[in-house]
């Protein structure tokens, strides 16, 4: 069975390394994304001026005009709670704080909480051995190597096993899957992040409660905080992921940190107990990564600043400062996988070990306002063209937190002659219109690789695409195999809208640009956000005679995607997976990451 684990893996990076669509997926495919619900929000927090809690408006507006200015963060959403009182937030246009966004390996550590919860009703030991929870799947074969492997194991990501994320996506049975792969090292002898193992703690809740951890929570969390908008997805045997997949808003993200900070109580409630969230929030193992972190049970440590994380890759954070009575929350689309990155530098630059907020401050009314209205700022359109720095925007052609990242597509084409005001847009609109290609290959799609590859929801690829002016405004239509897309696109603001991808449900937010390069090509440049994932697109066209040439990227793209392949690589997977890559030429791997992310397609004008 391990074996055919690792064929399979091999097989399918081999097609994403292609650039190949139209990815017959191993696991049958079923669609997972819901629409957003859009449900009042319940108990939402209480809102304060900074002031009253114990800092300053002007200090705050700094730290978020630094978060803006920067080139290397890519923030979408951002909240500031003292004393249980939200003292700063806002969304970065385009982007919604009252939209659920997807939080990937955040969600880890609410699937902390439901282990906890399970420990404080007797239902299951930190020692509890996972071939005795699992009983009716184990072999001989199996019981020897996880014999020994506890839930303790599983919580500090100790547990040795083989099968990480790029397996979940060759399986239809995960726990058959994880128990039959091999053991890389001895259980507890040393630190290895594994999706995975959150995994099979929420596969324990649904074996000794026969509920999914989902449904687990909704009598103990959901509903006892009034968190009505929220979605888990679940694997193809029913299970709730638990180590990826939750969708949240920001208000709902923050009752979870305020429950965290007062120890487990929520309105006089006892949500979980306080014992268990004094251990989880203690370090547990060295991760042996020089980055300053260790880790809990499933939360992320910081000693030298007494603080912890709830962590998802691309800047999905809660970050708990517990003696300052204070937590931050962000949504983002970073190139990073872990909490390393410059977003969370800025944030510990501000609110490490020298801060210090007091208990209330004289109040600055001026300086309040100032806040208010920098945060209004940032969450409503520009009024001629797009802001440089943070959100999905057009970003200052800067350097990645390794220094290697190359200009933007709109860096570049900024520098070919710069956007077209309105009149240039018009005069596109009416060159455009009635124009219909179809494309000589099919590597282009409309969702991001990455999301497609996490969705297991692989678009067939481009085959057609047109263009009809509507007012002011264009629609773009793309016709993907038998699916046929409208992405209506201003010039202006973003047009929000909703994408049925194979059934599942976008909110996405379009936004057009117009320009001619050196070569006096007329070139139009797409941006197309995501607004619940990390994700975004940037479509460029251009115009020739009877042709279009088109470019694909993806925001995050080629690093990260980078960084994503050698973390399952290396970290994970079989000695065989990672012989085989260690063998490969970086730069080929490299190569082949960018001509699959970076996609080009060529169209012929149809009369």
């Amino acid at each position: 069975m391990d074996f055919k684990v690792q064929k399979k893996t091999l097989e399918l990076l081999y097609k994403l390394l292609e650039g190949t669509n139209g990815i017959v997926p191993f696991v049958s495919y079923y669609p997972q994304k819901e629409s957003f619900p859009d449900l009042e929000e319940e108990q939402r927090l209480k809102r304060a001026a900074p002031e009253t809690q114990g800092i300053s408006s002007a200090y705050l507006q700094r730290f978020l005009e630094e978060l803006m200015a920067s080139g290397e963060i890519n923030l979408h959403g951002i909240m500031v709670v003292r004393n249980g009182c939200v003292v700063a937030e806002t969304e970065v246009y385009p982007y919604q704080k009252n939209l659920w966004h997807a939080t990937y390996s955040l969600c880890k550590s609410i699937t902390g909480i439901a282990v906890g919860m399970m420990i404080d009703e007797g239902r299951l030991g930190l020692n509890d051995k996972v071939v005795d929870l699992f009983a009716s799947k184990v072999n001989p074969f199996i019981y020897l190597k996880y014999k020994n492997l506890t839930v303790r194991h599983l919580l500090t990501m100790t547990s040795g096993a083989a099968l990480n994320e790029m397996g979940s996506a060759t399986e239809e049975d995960w726990v058959k899957a994880y128990l039959e792969s091999h053991v890389r090292f001895p259980h507890g002898s040393q630190f290895s992040y594994n999706s995975m193992n959150s995994y099979m703690l929420s596969a324990i809740i649904t074996e000794v409660t026969g509920q999914t951890m989902m449904e687990y929570l909704d009598s103990r969390l959901w509903k006892p905080l009034g968190i009505r908008n929220v979605y888990w997805e679940s694997c193809p045997m029913g299970r709730t992921k638990g180590g990826w997949g939750l969708y949240i808003t920001m208000e709902d993200m923050a009752k979870i940190g305020q429950m965290y900070l007062q120890k487990g109580l929520w309105k006089g409630q006892r949500i979980v107990s306080e014992e268990w969230i004094c251990r989880s929030c203690q370090k547990r193992v060295e991760t042996g990564e020089d980055n300053g972190y260790s880790y809990g049970f499933h939360n992320w440590i910081l000693d030298e600043e007494n603080a912890f994380l709830f962590n998802g890759m691309l800047g999905q954070n809660m970050i708990f400062y517990p003696e300052k009575r204070l937590f931050l929350i962000t949504t983002a689309g970073n190139h990073e996988l872990f909490a390393d990155g410059p977003m969370m530098q800025l944030i510990r630059s501000y609110f490490g070990n020298h801060y210090w907020p007091e208990d209330v401050r004289k109040e600055d009314r001026n300086a309040y306002e100032n806040l208010k209205r920098f945060e209004k700022k940032c969450s409503s359109p520009p009024t001629e063209r797009m802001p440089l720095g943070g959100g999905w925007t057009f970003r200052k052609a800067v350097g990645s937190r390794r220094g290697k990242q190359g200009p933007t597509i709109g860096a570049r084409l900024s520098r070919t002659g710069g956007w077209q005001r309105e009149e240039g847009w018009n005069r596109f609109l009416d060159y455009a219109d009635g124009k219909r290609y179809r494309m000589e290959t099919n590597k282009g799609a409309l969702v991001p690789r990455f999301l497609q590859a996490v969705h297991n929801n692989y678009s067939e690829g481009i085959e057609t695409i047109a263009f009809a002016r509507d007012g002011e405004d264009l629609n773009l239509y793309v016709r993907e195999g038998e699916k046929a897309y409208t992405i209506r696109i201003s010039q202006k603001r973003y047009q929000m809208q909703k994408m049925s991808y194979h059934q599942e449900e976008y909110e996405v937010a379009a936004k057009g640009e117009t320009a001619r390069n050196e070569d006096g090509i007329l070139v139009l440049k797409i941006s197309l956000a995501f607004l619940e994932t990390p994700h975004s697109r940037r479509i460029k066209c251009f115009f020739y005679d009877g042709m279009i040439r088109i470019g694909f990227e993806e925001e995050p793209g080629l690093e990260l995607i980078q960084d994503a392949l050698a973390s399952v690589t290396k970290t994970g997977g079989s000695v065989f997976v990672q012989g085989l890559f260690a063998k490969l030429d970086p730069e080929y791997v490299k190569y082949k990451i960018k001509t699959a992310v970076e996609t080009e397609v060529i169209g012929q004008i149809i009369e």
